[in-house]
């Protein structure tokens, strides 16, 4: 019987040899390209050609993560753009920790419209500048829009996100509260709050706190990709900290 098979495969990859060199061949996985998230204590690498997800709670570093991502890649001269769906972009703030604004192209969707809401408008917005090419990153920020709302985007525009990123060699990643888009996410980061660093200001010990930093928690829930790894990257809990601008 074993014979028989092998007599069989031998048959279909001679036949289809000049179209598909090696057709029933097992082949091994190529890793994809990844953009580093920045973050020394996370060492997460991004994929390029596939679609990220980035859930959390409000506070629990999603908006820590998308600022050290545009900084890696704007400071590597790439184009970035940045599709925000409840206009809470804070320019000043993502100066602050690094970004070159200059190579960030921000598309905020709350201007009245009479027909479109503003999820309407970022995934319309979306979807063009996937298309276009030319960007590097393309970031998502669905992280205010409710999740009930968010669930009932059509699984028909995560498919077409994944197939229009597929083909470039940039970085996609979807902010959101939870992850909605299924099948069509290659990696999904679940981002948990931790706790706040406090400490004493100089004078009388009944003076305030200062907060000086909040640690997070990252936990890679799903992967469908294999990125390298430069340490046991990814791995569930990996705890960071995030200063506050004023600690130093």
């Amino acid at each position: 019987m074993n014979s028989a098979a092998s007599i069989l495969r031998t048959q279909i990859e001679s036949t289809l040899a000049k179209r598909i060199p090696g057709a029933l061949s097992l082949r091994p996985a190529i890793a994809p390209e990844t953009l580093s998230s920045g973050i020394q204590e996370l060492d997460l690498e991004i994929p390029r050609g596939c679609l990220t997800e980035i859930c959390g709670p409000s506070s629990s570093g999603r908006t820590t993560v998308m600022l050290s991502l545009i900084k890696e890649a704007s400071q590597r001269n790439e184009c970035c753009a940045l599709i925000d769906a409840s206009s809470t972009f804070n320019p000043y703030s993502a100066a602050i920790n690094g970004v070159n604004l200059k190579r960030l192209l921000c598309v905020q969707c709350t201007e009245p419209h009479p027909k479109l809401t503003p999820l309407d408008k970022a995934l319309q917005a979306t979807d063009w500048i996937l298309n276009a090419g030319g960007f590097g990153l393309i970031l998502l920020d669905l992280a205010d829009i409710a999740p009930a709302l968010a669930q009932k985007i059509p699984l028909a525009w995560w498919y077409r996100f994944r197939q229009a990123i597929a083909s470039t060699s940039a970085v996609f990643v979807v902010l959101e509260q939870r992850p909605f888009a299924k099948s069509c996410a290659s990696l999904v980061i679940t981002m948990r709050s931790g706790n706040p660093e406090w400490t004493a200001t100089r004078g009388q010990p009944q003076n305030p706190r200062l907060l000086t930093g909040i640690y997070f928690t990252a936990d890679v829930t799903r992967s469908r990709v294999t990125v390298p790894e430069r340490k046991p990257q990814g791995r569930a809990g990996t705890e960071f900290r995030a200063a506050t601008s004023w600690a130093g």
